[in-house]
């Protein structure tokens, strides 16, 4: 089994980190859910961070969150 990738969602901006071979397949994966924000130049996701996260990992990578909850 190969390793699972790690995408980090900061819980304040629901700004992404995750490997950018990883873009395309986030991008069909959560549809109309992220998107590039211009300001932070990083990819971020709208809805509720546990819903983001649940659809993460329903499609097999794993998350971790930051920031305070």
């Amino acid at each position: 089994m190969s390793e699972q990738i790690i995408v980090t969602i900061n819980r304040r901006d629901r700004t992404m980190v995750f490997p950018v071979s990883e873009r395309d397949k986030l991008r069909e994966l959560l549809k109309d859910r992220i998107w590039w924000d211009r300001r932070s130049n990083r990819w971020a996701g709208r809805g509720e961070v546990e819903e983001l996260k649940e659809m993460l990992e329903g499609g097999g990578y794993q998350v971790k969150l930051i920031g305070a909850r």
